[in-house]
């Protein structure tokens, strides 16, 4: 009776063990999918419409853990410069000892992926799911994943596909994109799933073929500066930087511009001095007919520190513009004693030179969410202003490059960028 339970058994095992062999093949196709996918959309690769691969693989995968493989590696791969730039950020400002900052970008970039990913691995459909059930679970993860509160890191969003195929349809080719996603998540079904895929390689056929990109306006500058990390510790830094900056301006109108766009935070933390400082140029911008949009950071409280990270526009024009998302954990940190505050999504964009200007601020560069505006109503152009001195030899920074791109293109409207390294 022993022996022959035994052998009645090893079938049983046999299949156990196939199963698992079947199960680890199909996580590290997953894996090999995700990372390569990440490696051809973003740096080096900017080629966004391989992106379809993703929801296509994940609706054809086998179980939720290979779902969530397929997804995480995308996410590890795309932010791998997560951990460094939170090893230079913190230990530049003297926050965090090297080993600490690395142990703490280690940890962010492994959650961040896990946070982005959770939602496709929830909504994994079945092996028997209908085809709508993969349409609106394709779409709702999408949303999730790209929308606040998820959303505020929702970077490397597959919502991209949209600039590449319905380049200048704004809302209504973010629409098509989100259509295309799931329709690369549907299995084939003639004649209905063919037909939209016939239907949205025709539209993107005809956005392609419509009027090309338009120029920046004439006279518009975006100076790029290699200035480096800012220290704010004594007024002779601030001075100096100060007198840099003015030096960089003067050049820029010297040159020919009539409106000069420098950094983000390029000026530092706005001190009443520094309205004296530069006092004299402004008087002179405004009766040259001149307009400088620098980046600084603006006081709003001072027990406990609060400030924002802010674009003023000084000489011939006048305005300000908060950003609607600093970067967490390194700006926006609520609850502690020194934060940067989050600008509302509602603030309208700004008119300079006669010309209306969307504008994003370094990490906004990398969301969707906050340039919602300029998806319902065409601006004259996109002003994306950037501080990576702590990442400008990384892969991100082409990344943030690429995505605020893709967004001027999916407006169709000309991006103008300044950055500091």
């Amino acid at each position: 009776m022993m022996r022959k339970t035994r052998f009645l058994s090893l079938p049983r095992a046999v299949h156990t063990r196939s199963a698992r062999a079947s199960h680890l093949q199909n996580s590290l196709f997953a894996a090999c999918m995700g990372i390569a996918v990440a490696v051809l959309a973003w740096y080096p690769g900017n080629d966004a419409i391989t992106l379809l691969a993703l929801p296509a693989a994940w609706s054809r995968l086998r179980g939720r853990t290979a779902a969530f493989v397929l997804w995480v590696t995308y996410y590890l791969a795309g932010a791998r410069d997560i951990p460094i730039v939170c090893e230079r950020f913190f230990t530049g400002y003297h926050e965090l000892a090297r080993p600490m900052a690395l142990v703490f970008g280690l940890a962010f970039w492994l959650l961040q992926a896990i946070g982005l990913a959770m939602p496709w691995a929830v909504l994994k459909p079945g092996s028997a799911a209908s085809g709508s059930s993969h349409l609106w679970r394709a779409m709702l993860a999408t949303l999730i994943a790209t929308l606040p509160p998820v959303g505020i890191i929702g970077w490397l969003s597959p919502l991209h596909v949209a600039s590449t195929l319905y380049a200048g349809w704004r809302l209504a080719g973010i629409g098509l994109g989100m259509a295309a996603l799931c329709a690369a998540a549907t299995r084939p079904c003639w004649p209905r799933t063919w037909l939209a895929w016939a239907a949205l390689a025709g539209l993107s056929g005809w956005a392609h073929w419509q009027e090309p990109p338009r120029s920046p306006p004439a006279g518009w500058l975006a100076v790029d500066t290699a200035l480096g990390r800012f220290d704010q510790s004594s007024y002779p830094s601030l001075y100096e930087r100060t007198t840099q900056l003015q030096a960089i301006a003067r050049h820029a109108f010297a040159s020919g511009a009539t409106v000069a766009i420098l950094p983000e935070e390029i000026a530092g933390l706005w001190r009443p001095a520094m309205t004296l400082w530069w006092r004299a140029d402004i008087e002179r911008m405004r009766a040259a007919g001149q307009t400088l949009i620098i980046g600084t950071d603006l006081v709003t409280s001072t027990v406990p520190l609060r400030y924002t990270d802010s674009v003023v526009v000084a000489g011939s024009g006048h305005g300000r513009f908060d950003s609607r998302q600093p970067v967490p954990v390194a700006l926006w940190r609520p609850g502690a004693q020194t934060s940067a505050t989050r600008g509302s999504v509602y603030q309208p964009d700004l008119m300079i030179g006669g010309q209306r200007v969307t504008l994003s601020l370094c990490y906004e560069d990398l969301l969707w969410w906050p340039h919602w505006r300029m998806l319902l109503k065409r601006p004259d152009v996109v002003v994306s202003m950037s501080n990576g001195w702590f990442d400008a030899d990384l892969a991100l920074a082409r990344i943030q490059q690429q995505s605020i791109e893709s967004m001027a293109r999916m407006a169709g409207v000309p991006l103008l960028r300044a950055t500091n390294r």
